[in-house]
C-alpha cells in the first residue's frame, strides 16, 4: 500500500511539475525590475535591462479606487519653492532621499539637493495608461475580475507596435503588492507575449520577489503593509500570509 501511495506521490508531482513546464510556456512570467528603472525606461523610452532603444508604455493594473486615491507614478513637471523659486527636473525625475528629507534632482545635468521644508509645491503628471486588472464590487465588497482587461492590455499593445517602426515594444506592469502585476499576464493571449515584452516593478529593494511598490517598509517584519501569501521577505522564515 505505502508503495503504492509512493508511485501516485511521484505521479502526481510530475504532472504538477508539467503542468509548470506547459503554463510557464504558454505565459512567460513579467521580468521583476525595481521602480527606478521602470521610470528611466519609460523616460529613455529604452529597455530597462539592456538600454536599448524601445517603444515602453507603463500600465498601472489597480483598480481606479487606488489609481486615484493613492496615486500613480508620475514625473514631477515642476517644483516650486517656499523662496519663489522654480525647477524642472531633466526627465521629470526627483528621488527622495535621507528619510524622506531630501529631493535630489538634476536640472540642465546638474545635480540639485532641496529640502522637503523649502518646497511649496510638486506638480506632477501622469506617466502610465491605467487599466484595471480588477474592479471593486461595491454590493459584494469584494474584488472582481475586470473582463475587457486582455482586450484593454491587448488593444494597447498594437497601437504600441504600429507606433514602433520595428522597435522592441514593452509593457511595464505596476500595483501595489506585486500580486496582479505577477498573476495579470496569465489571461493575455500567447501572440501578445510575440509582439511584446513584459516587465513589471517587483523590486522595491533592488531583489526580487519582494513586492510592488508599496510592497516593503524596508524596516517591517511583514514587508510593509503590503504583501501577499507566498512571499517571504528577508525579516523573517515564515511567509507573510496578508492577501491583497
Amino acid at each position: 500500500m505505502k508503495k503504492m501511495v509512493g508511485i501516485f506521490m511521484v505521479a502526481l508531482m510530475v504532472s504538477i511539475f508539467a503542468t509548470g513546464i506547459a503554463y510557464a510556456e504558454e505565459c512567460p512570467l513579467p521580468i521583476p525590475i525595481t521602480a527606478e528603472q521602470a521610470f528611466d525606461a519609460y523616460a529613455n523610452q529604452e529597455d530597462p535591462i539592456t538600454g536599448d532603444d524601445a517603444v515602453v508604455a507603463i500600465v498601472d493594473v489597480r483598480t481606479t479606487a487606488e489609481y486615484y486615491w493613492v496615486g500613480t507614478c508620475a514625473q514631477v513637471d515642476t517644483i516650486l519653492t517656499t523662496k519663489g523659486k522654480e525647477f524642472t527636473p531633466d526627465n521629470g525625475k526627483v528621488i527622495l532621499k535621507a528619510n524622506s528629507r531630501i529631493l535630489k534632482f538634476n536640472v540642465d545635468g546638474e545635480p540639485r539637493d532641496l529640502h522637503v521644508k523649502h518646497v511649496d509645491e510638486i506638480e506632477t503628471s501622469s506617466i502610465t495608461n491605467h487599466i484595471p486588472y480588477m474592479t471593486w464590487d461595491d454590493e459584494g465588497c469584494k474584488k472582481v475580475d475586470n473582463d475587457d482587461f486582455a482586450g484593454e492590455i491587448e488593444a494597447l499593445a498594437d497601437e504600441l507596435v504600429a507606433l514602433a517602426n520595428e522597435e522592441p515594444v514593452i509593457i511595464i506592469l505596476m500595483c501595489r503588492s506585486g500580486k496582479r502585476s505577477n498573476g495579470c499576464p496569465a489571461c493575455l493571449n500567447t501572440v501578445f507575449f510575440e509582439a511584446v515584452s513584459v516587465y513589471e516593478i517587483d523590486q522595491p529593494d533592488g531583489k526580487d520577489g519582494r513586492g510592488g511598490f508599496q510592497g516593503t517598509s524596508y524596516g517591517d517584519a511583514y514587508n510593509g503593509f503590503r504583501g501577499f501569501s507566498g512571499r517571504e521577505t528577508s525579516f523573517q522564515d515564515h511567509e507573510i500570509s496578508l492577501v491583497v
